[in-house]
């Protein structure tokens, strides 16, 4: 006979297209309050379990739902079906013990639904009609909303699936396995409720017209309410049901496979500047988006003046077309190109409309809100940039915040590195624009011990006689490293026990490495994320570059380097504001704004 019911629901705060979706609020609870007081409602659950991911990011939730009286399992990040036997492991689940799935994002569960399903599936228990998988729907072919879904299977059926499946879409969707054609070969059946067609509703939450939606019903009908009361008030307010009725729902196959198939080997085209004057922090965020676009098996090339050395070669590597050249021939090439990405504080808003008028869609990666957007997706990473600088946005897609952060593959793997001795890195942007390179190294030798080792960047950008003395300085103080045009900053990064950044996109990289950071504001647009990072107790903030007194930073960052405690923290907090996925994020506005442009 079997044994224990046990509910995992899964969640993770790193959505790609509603950031931290689970603790967002419909009618003033979470989302996770909902799922967690109607999973409590259910009569046949032995144990409520919440399984989310390691990532720091995961933290907050993890410890909502300690509060809401879940036992949480932390598991992968991306492996979901691994994250579900871990689960089951820890809670040493015999293979006769049921386990059902159900999503963070349904916040309106069914609790009489999931437990009909699971009186089912153990009443054909020992029967002719026994399955090892039992569910409510199946995908499209559904008489129930999408947000009710439940599936029930034995805990052995899971295991086998953890040990024979290595297909993308199984692991990152959990049962496929176990009810696909050439799966495991299980015994399954789907058991629809025995009442009207509701396929017609959408009570998931994936996009923010999902949560509009779930906002309005649980504001009118309160928390409780049961499936036919939420079907009738919609029913009875078809402008509700429409907000949210042309969301696409998400694929079985994995994020990564339905990306390739939308990408299906596009162009994508970039225009950025580098240089001395303009430092290499344009082309860097492009080379991400190229970066994430190449791997899912798009093509690109870049466009731009001064992309010289290891940005020239990252590019490169990744098999992209640099042209050296200008706004000419960018627009030259934009027939042939899917999609096109700019980044430059020099382009105005002529250039922009002029561009957003070349056919394809528009992605325009922007840090100052100088004028009103055109592009069809505007990216600004900058942590607490007010949107309402941007007025009326008209059709453009505005993606602001942490959450958009444009980080490279090697920063997005989410390691942490580390070394024995006490390392502190030392980066102010490719050109130094502040020149604080050479006044902060001569501060950190006569102010750290000398068994703290200084790993200096230097860009491309310094030149003239600071470069000089800080060749010489090198020479004189073999704890002096100097790295020119850097081929690996993120094994640099990884092995950093303290940062001093600039406080540019470099600040996002060493805090998805785990480098606790000390900054310095060296451009008007970089206070407000000194300021946010401070605010939030993310980092130590080192204020406006032209007030720096360089021996009271490095006494500041000495101090960081004797408090093991204090580093930690930093490093976690850091860690929880940049989850990696926000190139993930851009691609996906990118992509659906492709598609939008097609069926125009």
């Amino acid at each position: 006979m079997s044994g224990r019911v046990i509910v995992i629901a899964q969640a993770r705060t790193g959505s790609s297209r509603l950031p931290g979706k689970v603790l967002r609020e419909a009618g003033g609870k979470s989302l996770l309050w909902h799922l967690a007081s109607r999973l409590r409602r259910a009569e046949t659950p032995s144990a409520l379990v919440l399984a989310t991911t390691i990532d720091p990011s995961d933290t907050a939730l993890a410890e909502v739902a300690v509060g809401l009286g879940l036992q949480v399992h932390r598991g992968s990040i991306e492996d979901v079906l691994a994250r579900f036997f871990d689960a089951l492991e820890a809670l040493r689940a015999d293979d006769d013990d049921v386990v059902v799935r159900v999503t963070g994002d349904c916040p309106l569960l069914d609790p009489e639904e999931l437990d009909r399903l699971v009186f089912e599936f153990k009443d054909r228990e020992g029967r002719p009609n026994q399955v090892d998988y039992l569910t409510n729907q199946a995908g499209d072919e559904r008489t129930i909303p999408r947000g009710l879904d439940v599936e029930v299977f034995w805990a052995g059926a899971l295991r086998r699936a953890h040990r024979e499946t290595d297909a993308p879409g199984d692991r990152e969707h959990v049962t496929p396995f176990l009810y696909r054609e050439g799966g495991g070969g299980f015994r399954t059946a789907v058991s629809p409720p025995d009442r009207r067609d509701l396929s017609h509703l959408r009570l998931t939450v994936d996009e923010a017209a999902d949560l509009e939606v779930i906002d309005a019903v649980v504001r009118a009908l309160g928390p409780d309410a049961g499936t036919l009361a939420v079907a009738a008030w919609l029913d009875a307010h078809p402008e509700i049901r429409a907000i949210n009725a042309e969301t696409r729902q998400k694929s079985l196959q994995s994020e990564g496979e339905l990306r390739s198939e939308r990408i299906d080997r596009g162009m994508l085209l970039a225009r950025a500047d580098a240089g001395a004057g303009i430092g290499f922090g344009h082309v860097a965020r492009v080379t991400a988006l190229v970066d994430a676009w190449s791997q899912l098996g798009g093509r690109a090339a870049v466009v731009g003046h001064g992309i010289t050395g290891s940005a020239l070669r990252r590019l490169q590597a990744l098999g992209a077309n640099v042209v050296h050249g200008g706004d000419k021939a960018f627009e030259g090439r934009a027939a042939s190109a899917s999609a096109l990405v700019v980044d430059g504080y020099a382009f105005t808003s002529d250039d922009h409309r002029r561009w957003a008028a070349l056919g394809p869609p528009l992605v325009a990666i922007d840090d100052l809100a100088e004028f009103a957007p055109v592009a069809d997706v505007v990216v600004n990473q900058n942590l607490d940039f007010d949107v309402a600088r941007y007025g009326q946005a008209g059709g453009s897609r505005l993606l602001v915040g942490s959450p958009y952060v444009l980080l490279r593959s090697e920063f997005r793997e989410r390691r942490v590195g580390g070394t024995a001795r006490r390392r502190v890195l030392m980066t102010f942007g490719g050109s130094d624009p502040a020149r604080l390179t050479l006044p902060m190294v001569r501060a950190m030798v006569a102010r750290t011990p000398q068994d703290v080792a200084l790993d200096v960047v230097v860009g491309g950008g310094l030149r003239g006689p600071d470069r000089s003395a800080l060749d010489r300085l090198a020479e004189l103080q073999s704890r002096v490293t100097l790295h020119i045009d850097v081929r690996d900053m993120a094994a640099l990064m990884r092995r950093a026990t303290v940062a001093m950044s600039a406080a540019g996109g470099t600040v996002w990289e060493l805090m998805t490495c785990g480098v606790p950071v000390a900054l310095v504001a060296v451009a008007a647009n970089q206070q407000v994320v000194v300021d946010g990072v401070s605010r939030r107790d993310a980092g130590v903030s080192l204020g406006w570059h032209a007030d720096l007194d360089p021996h009271a930073a490095a006494d500041r960052v000495a101090a960081l380097l004797r408090d093991d405690g204090r580093r930690a923290e930093l490093a976690r907090r850091g860690r929880e504001l940049v989850d990696g996925r926000g190139v993930l994020r851009v691609i996906d506005a990118l992509l659906d704004a492709v598609e939008s442009r097609r069926q125009d």
